[in-house]
């Protein structure tokens, strides 16, 4: 998820990008913007105990034991590992890559909680909050530091709020993760691409199509594209994927780590040793951008030695003699040397998911033309999944930004200073509201009731919008007129629902949500007036 925070005609845009395994935040100024819109400013996160800088720091976050915020990132890493290693972390929470379990509710209730690395929980808002607003006010500190002396005036207005408080709503965008690389991509110039680079103008040129690939750590957005004759973006299939991103070859990598040493094991090892465990996880994430599709030589993992203790503890003989008779592993000190068929074996789930999703993407008759496909994310990084796209597809143009894991995040910038970049969205959704109409043949007579002798039907859902329709921004939709149904209203409440159906007939069907309501005040209607009103939806787009 990327936000950008602004303010109308902003001389600031901030964008902050909440991901699965890695967060991080960037922003430019106006004028900075102006003069180029690649001028984007981060900040250097180090990576804890590990070597190595990064735009991002590991989505990670820790509360004390009265459930009180203390660290977000490698340091919440750093401190819990300290904790464990003293046997001291028991009564304090951690969470890690968590945005999963919230991918995995599609009703996401305001009381939902979160599980931690231990298995005990917190409120969702809680630990989100938490982080969102350690992020923001870690970039105020940043922009105080950065422009103290020469721009303190000119952020006046931008700081009048304390840096660590809420976004106000006024001042937030959320920015689709597609659509935002998208941005920021057409941005680049040739030589700033890493594949595809002889046809990266063409992609972008008036009524091109393209898709975009965005492979981050946990899930995988698809969405398609085309670029219209004034330098505007129309999304022509709707943002869709799924749960196939980077952390899948994590959890196929534990998966053999079971098979070698048992899940007993395991499970201990995970317990007993919480900074061992966090180091393996980093070793995972870096091989994960190192393993080639033409490797030889066999992949290495570093693994701590307390997992062969705690096998040779369990089992009662040795993890090395364990693995004797197996050609594909070898255990040496602390290493874990596996064949390279094995290695590549892990990216098998995901690059599966992945090109079969593609394949039933480009399949679609809207789609039929697009020839570019446009891969940013983390995940994009690694070899393996580069190589399955480039041969799933090898009639496509291929391009991958150098920055494809920051595209996103810098994108959102540029979005907060260009949002009418984008002009057309496919809804992900029905539209309509809640209305009360005559009773008909094959409605439940359980929605039957009376009004002044006439048999009406409750819950009915009045569309507006179907789910997968073409629309663009501050489109007005078609109006549809509705009467009170009381001689003496004052006023209606007028509720609004969504469906994944196109025409869905009652608003309590299993695929409607509540999304909000309006109230209309009425004209004095105590002398028998029925009032009537106009309704139409807008989709609304930040000038």
């Amino acid at each position: 998820m990327a936000c950008a925070e602004t303010v109308i005609d902003p001389l600031l845009v901030a964008a902050i990008d909440f991901g699965t395994t890695f967060s991080g935040y960037a922003f430019a100024f106006k004028g900075d913007y102006q003069e180029d819109p690649l001028k984007i400013s981060g900040y250097t996160w180090t990576l804890g105990s590990t070597a190595g800088l990064s735009l991002k720091t590991p989505t990670c976050v820790l509360f004390d034991h009265n459930g009180e915020f203390h660290s977000f990132g490698a340091e919440a890493e750093e401190k819990y590992t300290t904790l464990a290693e003293n046997e001291a972390h028991e009564n304090w929470y951690f969470f890690r890559r968590f945005k999963m379990q919230l991918y995995r509710n599609h009703e996401i209730p305001r009381d939902l909680t979160i599980e931690d690395d231990k298995g005990k929980h917190l409120p969702a808002l809680t630990v989100i909050s938490a982080c969102i607003n350690y992020l923001r006010g870690h970039l105020m500190q940043q922009i105080i530091k950065k422009t103290y002396l020469l721009r303190r005036l000119r952020l006046r207005g931008f700081l009048q709020y304390q840096p660590y408080g809420g976004i106000p709503n006024s001042q937030l965008m959320l920015a689709l993760e597609p659509e935002a690389a998208s941005i920021y991509c057409k941005h680049l110039p040739v030589e700033r691409l890493a594949a595809g680079a002889n046809s990266a103008l063409g992609a972008f040129s008036p009524g091109t199509k393209y898709l975009i690939l965005d492979a981050g750590g946990g899930t995988v957005d698809i969405t398609v594209q085309e670029v219209q004759t004034d330098g505007t973006i129309k999304q022509l299939y709707m943002a869709n994927g799924g749960d196939w991103g980077g952390t899948k070859v994590d959890q196929a990598f534990e998966e053999y780590l079971m098979e070698l040493a048992g899940p007993e094991t395991v499970y201990k090892f995970r317990d007993e040793d919480k900074a061992g465990h966090l180091d393996l996880c980093r070793e995972i994430e870096i091989k994960k951008r190192q393993i080639k599709p033409d490797q030889t030589s066999k992949v290495t993992f570093k693994v701590p030695i307390t997992l062969s203790e705690i096998f040779e503890r369990e089992k009662g003989t040795d993890f090395r003699e364990s693995l004797a008779s197996s050609k594909k592993v070898r255990w040496v000190g602390d290493k874990l040397r596996v064949d390279p068929d094995v290695a590549r074996g892990f990216f098998d789930n995901a690059c599966q998911h992945i090109i079969q999703h593609l394949n039933g993407i480009f399949d679609e008759a809207k789609v039929r033309g697009t020839n570019t496909i446009l891969m940013v994310g983390g995940f994009s990084e690694s070899p393996m999944l580069r190589d399955a796209v480039e041969k799933g597809f090898p009639g496509k143009t291929i391009i991958i930004p150098q920055e494809s894991g920051l595209a996103v995040l810098k994108g959102a910038v540029q979005y907060g200073y260009e949002p009418r970049i984008i002009s057309t969205r496919i809804c992900k959704f029905t539209y309509g509201v809640k209305v009360t109409r005559n009773f008909k043949k094959g409605d439940p007579e359980s929605k039957k009731f009376v009004v002044d002798g006439t048999f009406k039907c409750n819950d009915c859902f009045s569309k507006h919008v179907e789910i997968g329709q073409a629309v663009d921004i501050n489109e007005a939709f078609e109006e549809q007129v509705y009467g009170t149904l009381y001689a003496d209203q004052t006023a209606m409440g007028v509720s609004i629902y969504t469906s994944t159906e196109k025409d869905p007939r009652y608003t309590d069907d299993p695929s409607c949500r509540y999304l909000g309501e309006l109230t209309v005040n009425m004209s004095d209607t105590r002398g028998g007036k029925t009032e009537r009103y106009q309704c139409s939806l807008h989709l609304v787009g930040r000038k």
